[in-house]
């Protein structure tokens, strides 16, 4: 195979991969303005970024090199705990921006900034029986 045909398949193949092209992941926070903000952390085995805290308004983003990871996200507001998948290679591989917004009623899918798919929604934590409360914080347990 001559030169050139080789290089002209390489450059075929490497724009099917996109290969060096990345993903911009976001997560908006469009919770009740005023309210208490969200804590979030999101990982993949790789990678492990930074822990966030989220005011209502704000947009949380990082960039995901095309590859194989799937980034795990975890969310705590108020009471309420929630995880779901960043991004996940198979659904999103093929996209420019991942967009992730997230309302009282759960977290949104979207790959435009506009057009929504609920994918996860906030579960409660239990409350501590009394009984497990600390009634008098100069006494250790």
């Amino acid at each position: 195979m001559p030169t050139l045909s080789r290089f002209l398949l390489f450059v075929f193949i490497a724009s099917s991969f996109k290969i060096g092209s990345s993903i911009e992941v976001h997560v908006m926070n469009a919770l009740p303005r005023g309210s208490a903000p969200m804590e979030i952390r999101c990982n993949s085995r790789s990678t492990n970024l930074d822990a966030k805290q989220l005011k209502s308004g704000d947009d949380y983003r990082w960039m995901v090199q095309k590859e194989r990871a799937t980034y795990l996200c975890a969310a705590l507001w108020v009471n309420k705990i929630a995880s779901w998948h960043g991004f996940q290679p198979r659904r999103d591989a093929n996209q420019k921006r991942v967009f992730w917004l997230v309302k009282e009623n759960g977290f949104f899918l979207g790959f435009d900034n506009s057009s929504w798919v609920k994918k996860s929604t906030w579960e409660r934590i239990p409350e501590l029986p009394i009984k497990y409360k600390r009634k008098d914080r100069k006494k250790d347990w």
